[in-house]
């Protein structure tokens, strides 16, 4: 049984934007979507309810593309993102939040920054490209962490074989002596 060098990581991408149209561009924008578990949500409460009853697994990343202004049809009030943002972190606080906002929303990326949002993408003709980059900043980071990990796992154990070899040594060295 070796051991992995190169553990899998499974990207789960949500799109979280009142505009179906514009979740759409976002998810065909997106290099190489079949490597990623992309699903798009037209509400916070609808991505929150689904997040909280998901099974989440250590080797999986989660990155959630995220607007501002939700807007209702009925006048109901409805999760703005930020709170969004802040729920999600409190159903998982590794779940990596990039807020994509309008001009008129500029004002809000410090805020989002200290509510823990990984980045913020602003909606213009940058925005797919920078989404790309981002998704790969954070899978790249995601696998620096693993990688520091199971260094740091193998340097224990590493050391803990190293003690145990010289306690034996020690030992059977203190037993031939005593004879």
């Amino acid at each position: 049984m070796g051991i992995r060098k190169n553990p899998k990581i499974n990207a789960n991408i949500y799109i979280v934007d009142h505009d179906p149209a514009y979740a759409v561009s976002l998810k065909d924008s997106i290099d190489k979507p079949e490597k990623y578990n992309i699903q798009a949500y037209h509400s916070g409460e609808r991505f929150t309810s689904e997040l909280i009853a998901k099974k989440f697994r250590k080797n999986e990343v989660h990155i959630v593309f995220l607007s501002y202004n939700f807007k209702s049809e009925t006048n109901v009030h409805l999760m703005n993102g930020i709170e969004i943002l802040e729920a999600t972190k409190v159903i998982n606080p590794n779940i990596e939040v990039v807020m994509i906002s309008e001009d008129t929303e500029s004002n809000l990326g410090s805020y989002a920054k200290k509510s823990g949002a990984f980045a913020i993408i602003p909606k213009n003709d940058t925005t797919f490209l920078r989404l790309n980059n981002t998704i790969m900043r954070i899978i790249s980071q995601k696998k620096l962490e693993q990688k520091r990990r199971f260094f740091i796992l193998s340097a224990y154990l590493f050391v803990l074989y190293l003690l145990a070899f010289t306690t034996a040594v020690l030992i059977h060295h203190f037993l031939v002596l005593s004879r």
